[in-house]
């Protein structure tokens, strides 16, 4: 296990190193009209990557007292996940500025289908795994809903950013994105 963090910390490191050599371009360009939606989104993706490498941590920390090996298969799903956050972290702010300058609002729209697309396969793939380990421990169907029921209406208003224009869907949209990390951050901080 501890050789796999080592290999999602590098990925994750190298996903920030890409937002953040991006964002420093926008930061230095002279010509950028800025818009709030794309740099809140930047923050979203950067919030993403530092809870699935705390979770990492903790459940490296956990499957260490486990006897049960780390199999590829185990592996595979997370490697998938590493790959989704370093996208979401090189599609957050664009690579290249224009000599026209930069509109962030156009940059969003342009791009919001394919990194509102890759957000949410990152939610489902977590997701899927959130739900197999609720089903192999809860004892009831009431069980199941109960913890279930918050992620999956999380997961399909995501998944609905894909589709939202207009800034105040948009607007509605990033509230109700910031849930989740608003949630993480209340129990990790303690």
């Amino acid at each position: 296990m501890e050789q796999a963090l080592v290999l999602a910390s590098i990925v994750l490191g190298v996903a920030i190193a890409f937002e953040l050599e991006h964002l420093n371009g926008v930061l230095r360009a002279k010509n950028v009209k800025w818009h709030w939606a794309q740099p809140l989104f930047a923050l979203f993706v950067l919030l993403t990557i530092i809870a699935f490498w705390w979770g990492a941590v903790n459940w490296s920390e956990n499957a260490s007292d486990s006897d049960e090996p780390f199999s590829l298969g185990r592996f595979l799903p997370m490697m998938f996940q590493l790959v989704l956050l370093a996208l979401l972290a090189a599609a957050s702010f664009p690579d290249k500025i224009g000599e026209d300058g930069l509109d962030l609002a156009q940059y969003y729209q342009e791009n919001r289908r394919y990194q509102w697309t890759l957000m949410a396969l990152y939610f489902w793939a977590v997701y899927v795994g959130f739900v197999s380990h609720v089903l192999q421990t809860s004892e009831s169907v009431g069980e199941v809903v109960n913890a279930i029921a918050f992620d999956t209406i999380y997961a399909i208003a995501l998944t609905s950013m894909i589709f939202l224009r207009r800034w105040w869907q948009v607007a509605i949209g990033f509230a109700i994105a910031a849930i989740a990390p608003a949630v993480w951050f209340t129990r990790t901080l303690g």
